[in-house]
């Protein structure tokens, strides 16, 4: 039996931000064909009620998808608004 070892996939990153009052919202993009990372990305977001379990829950899904680790970017000014 041959296993199959996955290669490091480098940084995940993403964006958290409230929405609103109890609510929380990363954002990061999605592949459509994670095997071929070149190809074309979609959107994807994650919510919760904390900050704290949102940020848990997205770099457990990037690690798992093979992800070194989770970089978390800035909003930009004008979207923080």
């Amino acid at each position: 039996m041959v296993l199959k070892t996955r290669r490091a996939r480098g940084d995940f990153h993403a964006i958290l931000r409230q929405v609103e009052h109890g609510l929380f919202r990363a954002d990061y993009s999605g592949e459509i064909n994670p095997e071929n990372p070149d190809e074309r990305e979609i959107l994807d977001y994650h919510l919760g009620t904390s900050a704290t379990d949102v940020k848990i829950w997205v770099e457990q899904m990037a690690l798992g998808q093979g992800y070194q680790r989770v970089v978390w970017d800035e909003l930009p000014q004008e979207a923080a608004r």
